[in-house]
Protein backbone atom coordinates (compact mmCIF):
# COMPACT_ATOMS: atom_id res chain seq x y z
CA UNK A 1 0.00 0.00 0.00
CA UNK A 2 1.56 3.34 -0.88
CA UNK A 3 2.23 5.70 1.73
CA UNK A 4 1.49 9.14 1.81
CA UNK A 5 4.04 12.03 2.29
CA UNK A 6 4.25 13.58 5.38
CA UNK A 7 2.38 17.23 3.94
CA UNK A 8 0.02 15.09 3.07
CA UNK A 9 -0.70 13.23 6.41
CA UNK A 10 -0.49 16.64 8.13
CA UNK A 11 -3.13 18.13 5.77
CA UNK A 12 -5.62 14.97 6.67
CA UNK A 13 -5.34 15.08 9.78
CA UNK A 14 -6.57 18.73 10.34
CA UNK A 15 -9.58 18.16 7.63
CA UNK A 16 -10.14 15.17 9.98
CA UNK A 17 -10.46 17.34 13.11
CA UNK A 18 -12.20 20.25 11.53
CA UNK A 19 -14.84 17.73 10.81
CA UNK A 20 -15.34 16.24 13.96
CA UNK A 21 -15.31 19.58 15.87
CA UNK A 22 -18.20 20.60 13.57
CA UNK A 23 -19.95 17.41 13.95
CA UNK A 24 -19.69 18.09 18.23
CA UNK A 25 -20.75 21.16 17.95
CA UNK A 26 -23.86 20.47 16.24
CA UNK A 27 -24.86 17.21 18.25
CA UNK A 28 -25.74 19.69 21.28
CA UNK A 29 -27.85 22.23 19.12
CA UNK A 30 -29.82 19.48 17.53
CA UNK A 31 -30.40 17.96 20.89
CA UNK A 32 -31.70 21.69 22.10
CA UNK A 33 -33.77 21.84 19.32
CA UNK A 34 -35.49 18.57 19.62
CA UNK A 35 -36.04 19.39 23.60
CA UNK A 36 -38.11 22.72 22.02
CA UNK A 37 -39.92 20.47 19.71
CA UNK A 38 -40.96 18.18 22.31
CA UNK A 39 -41.58 20.19 25.10
CA UNK A 40 -43.80 22.91 22.31
CA UNK A 41 -45.71 19.83 21.70
CA UNK A 42 -46.28 18.68 25.56
CA UNK A 43 -47.65 22.26 26.42
CA UNK A 44 -50.20 21.84 23.25
CA UNK A 45 -51.31 18.88 24.51
CA UNK A 46 -51.44 20.10 28.25
CA UNK A 47 -53.83 23.18 27.10
CA UNK A 48 -57.43 21.28 27.03
CA UNK A 49 -56.27 19.61 30.11
CA UNK A 50 -55.74 22.76 31.76
CA UNK A 51 -59.33 24.36 31.03
CA UNK A 52 -61.05 21.57 32.17
CA UNK A 53 -59.09 21.30 35.08
CA UNK A 54 -59.57 24.89 35.84
CA UNK A 55 -63.25 24.17 35.05
CA UNK A 56 -63.34 20.92 37.62
CA UNK A 57 -61.60 23.98 40.44
CA UNK A 58 -64.40 26.38 39.65
CA UNK A 59 -67.06 23.59 40.35
CA UNK A 60 -65.61 23.07 43.51
CA UNK A 61 -65.12 26.20 44.49
CA UNK A 62 -68.79 26.98 43.32
CA UNK A 63 -70.25 24.08 45.35
CA UNK A 64 -68.62 25.67 48.69
CA UNK A 65 -69.81 28.90 48.51
CA UNK A 66 -73.28 29.25 46.57
CA UNK A 67 -75.23 27.89 50.00
CA UNK A 68 -73.04 31.14 51.67
CA UNK A 69 -73.98 34.15 49.21
CA UNK A 70 -76.72 36.43 50.12
CA UNK A 71 -78.99 37.79 46.46
CA UNK A 72 -77.65 41.75 46.95
CA UNK A 73 -81.15 44.29 46.47
CA UNK A 74 -80.49 47.80 45.40
CA UNK A 75 -82.99 48.89 46.94
CA UNK A 76 -81.56 48.52 50.58
CA UNK A 77 -78.69 50.51 48.71
CA UNK A 78 -80.85 54.03 48.98
CA UNK A 79 -80.91 57.06 46.84
CA UNK A 80 -77.27 58.21 47.77
CA UNK A 81 -74.45 55.37 47.08
CA UNK A 82 -70.79 56.66 47.46
CA UNK A 83 -68.00 54.23 45.45
CA UNK A 84 -64.24 54.52 46.96
CA UNK A 85 -61.77 53.49 44.72
CA UNK A 86 -58.16 53.21 45.60
CA UNK A 87 -56.86 53.88 41.73
CA UNK A 88 -58.50 54.62 38.19
CA UNK A 89 -59.92 51.23 37.19
CA UNK A 90 -60.99 49.66 40.78
CA UNK A 91 -64.28 51.28 40.22
CA UNK A 92 -64.78 49.31 37.51
CA UNK A 93 -63.70 46.06 38.61
CA UNK A 94 -65.89 46.48 42.08
CA UNK A 95 -69.09 47.95 41.34
CA UNK A 96 -69.14 48.35 37.69
CA UNK A 97 -72.48 46.32 36.84
CA UNK A 98 -73.89 47.80 40.09
CA UNK A 99 -73.50 51.06 39.24
CA UNK A 100 -74.78 51.03 35.42
CA UNK A 101 -77.72 48.86 37.15
CA UNK A 102 -78.24 52.05 39.01
CA UNK A 103 -78.26 54.42 36.44
CA UNK A 104 -80.75 52.35 34.59
CA UNK A 105 -83.07 52.75 37.49
CA UNK A 106 -82.36 56.66 38.57
CA UNK A 107 -79.71 56.68 41.21
CA UNK A 108 -76.51 57.98 40.04
CA UNK A 109 -73.72 57.39 42.05
CA UNK A 110 -70.79 59.49 43.34
CA UNK A 111 -66.97 57.86 41.93
CA UNK A 112 -64.00 58.86 44.63
CA UNK A 113 -61.01 57.76 43.30
CA UNK A 114 -58.52 58.39 46.05
CA UNK A 115 -55.06 57.89 43.91
CA UNK A 116 -54.04 58.64 40.51
CA UNK A 117 -51.99 55.17 40.41
CA UNK A 118 -48.34 56.80 39.64
CA UNK A 119 -46.44 53.89 41.24
CA UNK A 120 -47.25 51.81 38.16
CA UNK A 121 -43.98 51.79 37.39
CA UNK A 122 -43.86 48.68 34.38
CA UNK A 123 -46.66 50.08 32.64
CA UNK A 124 -45.30 53.78 32.86
CA UNK A 125 -42.05 52.25 31.44
CA UNK A 126 -43.71 50.02 28.64
CA UNK A 127 -45.60 53.29 27.42
CA UNK A 128 -43.02 55.83 27.31
CA UNK A 129 -40.37 53.68 26.27
CA UNK A 130 -37.73 55.01 29.21
CA UNK A 131 -36.21 52.58 31.25
CA UNK A 132 -35.62 55.68 33.61
CA UNK A 133 -38.85 57.46 35.26
CA UNK A 134 -39.75 61.25 35.82
CA UNK A 135 -42.06 63.47 37.54
CA UNK A 136 -43.37 64.00 33.54
CA UNK A 137 -43.97 60.85 33.26
CA UNK A 138 -45.88 60.13 36.17
CA UNK A 139 -47.56 63.54 35.87
CA UNK A 140 -48.37 62.21 32.51
CA UNK A 141 -49.28 58.99 33.04
CA UNK A 142 -51.52 59.95 36.01
CA UNK A 143 -53.51 62.54 33.68
CA UNK A 144 -54.10 59.53 31.00
CA UNK A 145 -55.50 57.12 33.40
CA UNK A 146 -58.24 60.00 34.68
CA UNK A 147 -59.01 60.30 30.81
CA UNK A 148 -59.22 56.80 30.75
CA UNK A 149 -61.84 56.66 33.76
CA UNK A 150 -63.61 59.42 32.44
CA UNK A 151 -64.26 57.37 29.10
CA UNK A 152 -65.26 54.29 31.08
CA UNK A 153 -67.73 56.05 33.32
CA UNK A 154 -69.28 57.43 30.30
CA UNK A 155 -69.75 53.94 28.59
CA UNK A 156 -71.87 53.29 31.93
CA UNK A 157 -73.58 56.44 32.21
CA UNK A 158 -71.58 58.35 35.02
CA UNK A 159 -71.72 61.99 34.20
CA UNK A 160 -68.23 63.35 34.80
CA UNK A 161 -69.68 66.28 37.20
CA UNK A 162 -70.04 62.31 39.87
CA UNK A 163 -66.46 61.34 39.32
CA UNK A 164 -64.57 62.84 41.70
CA UNK A 165 -60.51 62.91 41.98
CA UNK A 166 -59.14 63.56 44.91
CA UNK A 167 -55.38 63.60 43.90
CA UNK A 168 -53.25 61.84 46.14
CA UNK A 169 -50.18 59.89 45.03
CA UNK A 170 -50.32 56.23 45.04
CA UNK A 171 -46.25 55.97 46.42
CA UNK A 172 -46.60 58.26 49.18
CA UNK A 173 -50.74 57.61 50.58
CA UNK A 174 -49.74 54.63 53.03
CA UNK A 175 -46.83 56.52 54.76
CA UNK A 176 -48.90 59.62 54.87
CA UNK A 177 -51.86 58.20 56.46
CA UNK A 178 -49.91 55.09 58.63
CA UNK A 179 -46.93 56.71 58.93
CA UNK A 180 -47.16 60.57 59.74
CA UNK A 181 -50.61 61.01 60.77
CA UNK A 182 -51.53 63.37 57.72
CA UNK A 183 -55.10 63.92 58.33
CA UNK A 184 -55.59 65.81 55.02
CA UNK A 185 -57.06 62.35 53.79
CA UNK A 186 -59.24 62.00 56.69
CA UNK A 187 -60.67 65.66 56.21
CA UNK A 188 -61.23 65.10 52.86
CA UNK A 189 -63.30 62.12 52.82
CA UNK A 190 -65.09 63.23 55.94
CA UNK A 191 -65.40 67.12 53.92
CA UNK A 192 -67.28 64.56 50.74
CA UNK A 193 -69.52 62.09 53.19
CA UNK A 194 -71.07 64.99 55.12
CA UNK A 195 -72.22 66.77 52.02
CA UNK A 196 -73.70 64.33 50.44
CA UNK A 197 -74.89 62.36 53.40
CA UNK A 198 -74.74 58.43 51.69
CA UNK A 199 -76.82 55.85 52.54
CA UNK A 200 -74.44 53.14 51.44
CA UNK A 201 -70.97 53.38 50.73
CA UNK A 202 -68.80 50.76 48.85
CA UNK A 203 -64.86 50.49 50.16
CA UNK A 204 -62.11 48.27 49.64
CA UNK A 205 -61.96 45.13 51.06
CA UNK A 206 -59.81 44.97 54.46
CA UNK A 207 -58.34 41.62 53.46
CA UNK A 208 -56.89 42.82 49.98
CA UNK A 209 -53.36 42.12 49.04
CA UNK A 210 -52.58 45.59 47.63
CA UNK A 211 -51.43 48.22 50.32
CA UNK A 212 -53.05 51.03 48.94
CA UNK A 213 -56.42 49.21 48.72
CA UNK A 214 -55.97 48.31 52.69
CA UNK A 215 -54.96 51.95 53.44
CA UNK A 216 -58.11 53.12 52.18
CA UNK A 217 -60.27 50.51 53.71
CA UNK A 218 -58.42 52.35 56.86
CA UNK A 219 -58.94 55.78 55.80
CA UNK A 220 -62.65 55.56 54.67
CA UNK A 221 -63.76 53.26 57.71
CA UNK A 222 -62.13 56.61 59.92
CA UNK A 223 -63.97 59.20 57.76
CA UNK A 224 -67.20 57.24 58.32
CA UNK A 225 -66.30 56.96 61.92
CA UNK A 226 -65.27 60.58 62.44
CA UNK A 227 -68.52 62.00 60.40
CA UNK A 228 -70.70 60.11 62.74
CA UNK A 229 -69.18 61.34 65.88
CA UNK A 230 -69.17 64.78 65.44
CA UNK A 231 -72.71 64.90 64.49
CA UNK A 232 -72.36 65.32 60.65
CA UNK A 233 -73.55 61.76 59.75
CA UNK A 234 -77.11 60.37 61.79
CA UNK A 235 -75.85 56.67 61.38
CA UNK A 236 -73.15 54.64 60.07
CA UNK A 237 -74.43 53.64 56.47
CA UNK A 238 -74.78 50.50 54.78
CA UNK A 239 -70.57 49.60 54.06
CA UNK A 240 -69.92 47.15 51.52
CA UNK A 241 -66.35 46.22 51.01
CA UNK A 242 -65.26 44.75 47.80
CA UNK A 243 -62.43 42.43 46.95
CA UNK A 244 -59.94 43.34 44.30
CA UNK A 245 -56.62 41.35 45.09
CA UNK A 246 -56.26 38.28 47.02
CA UNK A 247 -53.95 35.10 45.67
CA UNK A 248 -55.33 34.41 42.49
CA UNK A 249 -58.64 35.34 42.86
CA UNK A 250 -60.97 35.67 40.79
CA UNK A 251 -60.61 32.12 40.18
CA UNK A 252 -59.80 30.96 37.49
CA UNK A 253 -58.75 34.09 35.93
CA UNK A 254 -59.31 35.33 32.42
CA UNK A 255 -62.12 35.86 30.32
CA UNK A 256 -64.97 33.76 31.11
CA UNK A 257 -68.43 35.86 30.93
CA UNK A 258 -70.81 33.60 31.62
CA UNK A 259 -69.28 32.50 34.69
CA UNK A 260 -69.86 33.56 38.02
CA UNK A 261 -67.20 35.60 40.25
CA UNK A 262 -66.63 33.64 43.72
CA UNK A 263 -65.62 35.16 46.75
CA UNK A 264 -62.47 32.96 48.11
CA UNK A 265 -63.01 29.61 50.47
CA UNK A 266 -61.11 30.95 53.04
CA UNK A 267 -63.16 34.10 53.52
CA UNK A 268 -66.81 32.57 53.90
CA UNK A 269 -66.90 32.57 57.51
CA UNK A 270 -65.45 35.96 58.40
CA UNK A 271 -68.17 38.42 56.06
CA UNK A 272 -71.22 38.08 54.97
CA UNK A 273 -71.17 37.98 51.25
CA UNK A 274 -73.41 39.09 48.87
CA UNK A 275 -74.28 38.60 45.04
CA UNK A 276 -75.26 40.90 42.38
CA UNK A 277 -76.28 39.16 39.27
CA UNK A 278 -75.80 41.08 35.84
CA UNK A 279 -77.70 41.20 32.68
CA UNK A 280 -75.92 40.09 29.26
CA UNK A 281 -76.47 43.94 28.31
CA UNK A 282 -74.72 44.79 31.79
CA UNK A 283 -72.00 42.47 31.37
CA UNK A 284 -70.97 43.64 28.17
CA UNK A 285 -70.54 47.49 29.11
CA UNK A 286 -68.60 46.75 32.08
CA UNK A 287 -66.45 44.44 29.57
CA UNK A 288 -66.26 47.52 27.20
CA UNK A 289 -65.62 49.79 30.68
CA UNK A 290 -62.64 47.60 31.36
CA UNK A 291 -61.15 47.85 27.83
CA UNK A 292 -60.73 51.25 28.08
CA UNK A 293 -58.41 51.26 30.52
CA UNK A 294 -56.12 51.05 27.82
CA UNK A 295 -52.09 51.72 29.90
CA UNK A 296 -53.45 48.41 32.29
CA UNK A 297 -54.52 46.05 29.38
CA UNK A 298 -50.68 44.81 28.14
CA UNK A 299 -49.60 43.89 31.70
CA UNK A 300 -52.69 43.04 33.53
CA UNK A 301 -55.50 42.67 30.95
CA UNK A 302 -56.03 38.99 32.18
CA UNK A 303 -56.79 39.97 35.04
CA UNK A 304 -58.94 42.61 34.16
CA UNK A 305 -61.04 40.98 32.20
CA UNK A 306 -61.52 38.46 34.92
CA UNK A 307 -64.10 40.92 37.01
CA UNK A 308 -66.48 40.54 33.61
CA UNK A 309 -68.62 37.65 35.06
CA UNK A 310 -72.18 37.43 35.79
CA UNK A 311 -72.31 39.03 39.10
CA UNK A 312 -70.79 41.23 41.38
CA UNK A 313 -69.53 40.57 45.02
CA UNK A 314 -69.75 42.46 47.86
CA UNK A 315 -68.43 41.71 51.60
CA UNK A 316 -70.30 43.15 54.56
CA UNK A 317 -67.76 42.92 57.65
CA UNK A 318 -68.61 41.23 60.76
CA UNK A 319 -67.44 42.84 63.93
CA UNK A 320 -64.52 40.79 64.85
CA UNK A 321 -62.13 41.55 67.38
CA UNK A 322 -59.99 38.28 66.06
CA UNK A 323 -59.57 39.18 62.60
CA UNK A 324 -57.33 37.18 60.11
CA UNK A 325 -55.42 38.54 57.52
CA UNK A 326 -54.52 35.58 55.22
CA UNK A 327 -56.24 32.12 56.48
CA UNK A 328 -55.55 30.31 52.85
CA UNK A 329 -52.40 30.39 50.57
CA UNK A 330 -49.84 33.14 51.87
CA UNK A 331 -48.53 36.32 50.47
CA UNK A 332 -45.54 36.51 48.36
CA UNK A 333 -43.89 38.33 50.86
CA UNK A 334 -41.44 37.05 53.55
CA UNK A 335 -42.58 35.25 56.51
CA UNK A 336 -41.33 38.15 58.44
CA UNK A 337 -43.31 40.80 56.89
CA UNK A 338 -46.85 38.50 56.24
CA UNK A 339 -49.03 39.00 58.87
CA UNK A 340 -51.12 36.45 59.30
CA UNK A 341 -54.02 37.22 62.28
CA UNK A 342 -54.88 40.68 64.39
CA UNK A 343 -56.40 40.10 67.98
CA UNK A 344 -58.30 43.20 69.75
CA UNK A 345 -57.74 43.04 73.16
CA UNK A 346 -60.27 45.28 75.32
CA UNK A 347 -58.49 45.51 78.58
CA UNK A 348 -58.84 48.67 80.81
CA UNK A 349 -58.12 50.77 80.94
CA UNK A 350 -55.97 50.58 77.61
CA UNK A 351 -56.44 48.35 74.75
CA UNK A 352 -53.77 46.31 73.38
CA UNK A 353 -53.63 44.33 69.98
CA UNK A 354 -51.79 41.37 68.69
CA UNK A 355 -50.46 41.05 65.56
CA UNK A 356 -49.72 37.57 64.29
CA UNK A 357 -46.56 36.78 61.95
CA UNK A 358 -46.16 34.03 59.78
CA UNK A 359 -42.80 34.01 61.06
CA UNK A 360 -40.09 35.69 63.57
CA UNK A 361 -39.81 39.25 63.31
CA UNK A 362 -36.98 40.77 61.43
CA UNK A 363 -34.69 43.84 63.32
CA UNK A 364 -34.65 45.37 59.79
CA UNK A 365 -38.58 46.03 59.61
CA UNK A 366 -40.89 48.18 61.76
CA UNK A 367 -43.94 46.50 63.31
CA UNK A 368 -46.67 49.19 64.40
CA UNK A 369 -50.36 50.18 64.89
CA UNK A 370 -51.92 53.03 63.68
CA UNK A 371 -54.74 53.87 66.00
CA UNK A 372 -57.89 56.05 65.43
CA UNK A 373 -60.49 56.97 67.48
CA UNK A 374 -63.05 59.38 66.64
CA UNK A 375 -63.98 62.29 68.91
CA UNK A 376 -64.57 65.97 68.14
CA UNK A 377 -63.46 68.02 67.87
CA UNK A 378 -60.59 66.29 66.80
CA UNK A 379 -60.39 62.33 66.71
CA UNK A 380 -57.35 60.32 68.35
CA UNK A 381 -54.76 59.65 65.63
CA UNK A 382 -51.43 58.12 67.24
CA UNK A 383 -48.72 55.89 65.84
CA UNK A 384 -46.97 53.25 68.46
CA UNK A 385 -44.79 50.15 67.74
CA UNK A 386 -45.51 46.49 68.41
CA UNK A 387 -43.07 44.75 70.29
CA UNK A 388 -42.25 41.12 71.08
CA UNK A 389 -43.73 39.86 74.56
CA UNK A 390 -42.34 36.92 76.87
CA UNK A 391 -45.98 35.82 77.29
CA UNK A 392 -46.77 35.23 73.91
CA UNK A 393 -45.23 33.57 70.81
CA UNK A 394 -42.25 34.58 69.01
CA UNK A 395 -44.32 35.55 65.71
CA UNK A 396 -46.99 37.22 68.34
CA UNK A 397 -45.97 41.03 68.48
CA UNK A 398 -48.38 43.87 71.14
CA UNK A 399 -48.95 46.84 70.85
CA UNK A 400 -50.62 49.71 73.69
CA UNK A 401 -53.22 51.90 72.60
CA UNK A 402 -51.32 54.94 74.24
CA UNK A 403 -54.32 56.76 75.59
CA UNK A 404 -57.26 55.12 78.07
CA UNK A 405 -60.27 53.70 76.09
CA UNK A 406 -63.55 55.88 76.76
CA UNK A 407 -65.51 54.55 78.81
CA UNK A 408 -68.49 54.73 76.39
CA UNK A 409 -67.00 51.97 73.96
CA UNK A 410 -68.02 49.43 77.05
CA UNK A 411 -71.17 50.69 76.95
CA UNK A 412 -73.94 50.30 75.15
CA UNK A 413 -75.48 53.47 74.93
CA UNK A 414 -73.57 55.23 72.21
CA UNK A 415 -70.81 53.10 70.48
CA UNK A 416 -70.30 54.51 67.75
CA UNK A 417 -68.68 57.32 68.53
CA UNK A 418 -66.14 55.99 70.61
CA UNK A 419 -65.51 53.43 68.05
CA UNK A 420 -61.52 52.24 67.52
CA UNK A 421 -59.91 51.69 63.96
CA UNK A 422 -56.69 50.08 64.60
CA UNK A 423 -54.28 49.24 61.59
CA UNK A 424 -51.69 47.16 62.38
CA UNK A 425 -48.95 47.40 59.41
CA UNK A 426 -45.46 46.08 58.79
CA UNK A 427 -42.71 48.31 56.85
CA UNK A 428 -39.28 48.56 55.78
CA UNK A 429 -37.56 51.61 54.52
CA UNK A 430 -40.02 53.61 54.40
CA UNK A 431 -42.18 51.72 52.12
CA UNK A 432 -45.67 49.87 53.80
CA UNK A 433 -45.78 45.84 53.19
CA UNK A 434 -48.44 44.71 54.35
CA UNK A 435 -51.61 46.08 56.30
CA UNK A 436 -54.55 44.72 58.41
CA UNK A 437 -57.15 47.47 59.58
CA UNK A 438 -59.54 45.99 62.07
CA UNK A 439 -62.53 48.22 63.12
CA UNK A 440 -64.66 47.75 66.22
CA UNK A 441 -67.71 50.10 66.07
CA UNK A 442 -71.50 49.05 66.10
CA UNK A 443 -71.96 45.54 67.41
CA UNK A 444 -69.41 45.89 70.39
CA UNK A 445 -72.01 43.38 72.90
CA UNK A 446 -72.28 41.40 69.99
CA UNK A 447 -68.47 41.21 69.29
CA UNK A 448 -67.73 40.51 72.82
CA UNK A 449 -69.94 37.57 73.03
CA UNK A 450 -68.34 36.27 69.64
CA UNK A 451 -65.32 35.73 72.22
CA UNK A 452 -67.30 32.79 74.08
CA UNK A 453 -68.40 31.44 70.64
CA UNK A 454 -71.51 33.42 70.05
CA UNK A 455 -72.34 35.78 67.34
CA UNK A 456 -74.93 37.00 65.63
CA UNK A 457 -77.10 34.66 63.36
CA UNK A 458 -74.84 31.88 64.02
CA UNK A 459 -71.67 32.60 62.52
CA UNK A 460 -69.55 29.66 64.04
CA UNK A 461 -65.62 31.67 65.89
CA UNK A 462 -63.84 29.24 64.43
CA UNK A 463 -63.38 30.54 61.76
CA UNK A 464 -64.43 27.53 60.03
CA UNK A 465 -67.61 25.90 59.09
CA UNK A 466 -67.87 22.50 60.68
CA UNK A 467 -70.26 20.45 58.25
CA UNK A 468 -73.04 21.50 55.84
CA UNK A 469 -75.67 21.67 57.45
CA UNK A 470 -73.90 24.41 59.40
CA UNK A 471 -73.07 26.55 56.80
CA UNK A 472 -76.86 25.97 55.41
CA UNK A 473 -78.11 26.97 59.01
CA UNK A 474 -75.36 30.33 58.49
CA UNK A 475 -77.13 31.25 54.80
CA UNK A 476 -80.61 30.92 55.63
CA UNK A 477 -80.09 33.04 58.56
CA UNK A 478 -82.02 30.49 61.04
Amino acid sequence: MRRLNPRAQLLLRRRWRRQRRTFRLFRPRRRVWHGIFWLTLLSLAALPSLHWANRWLYQQQRAKTEPLLHSLQPAALGNCVVVIAPHPDDETLQAGGLIAWLIQHGVVPHLFIVTDGDSYDAAIKLLYHDLHITDAHRHAFALRRREETLEAMALLGVPPDHVHFLGFSERTLPAQWLFQGDERPLRTLTDWLTTLQPTAVILPSRYDDHPVHTTVCSLTWAALLQAVASGSLPKVPLVLEALVHYGEFPRPQGWHPDWELLPPTDLLSVARWWRFPLSKEIRDRKGQAIAAYRTQLPLSGRFLKSFARANELFAEPLPLWRQPDRIGEPRSLPPFADLTEVTLVPLRPRWQLQMRLRGKPHHGYRYAVHWFVPATPRPFLVVTDALPSATTEASVLTSVMPFDAPSSVHETANPLPSAVVATAFVAHEGKVLDIAPLTVGALIRQALLSQNGIREKGVPNSGRFHDKKQAVKVSTGR
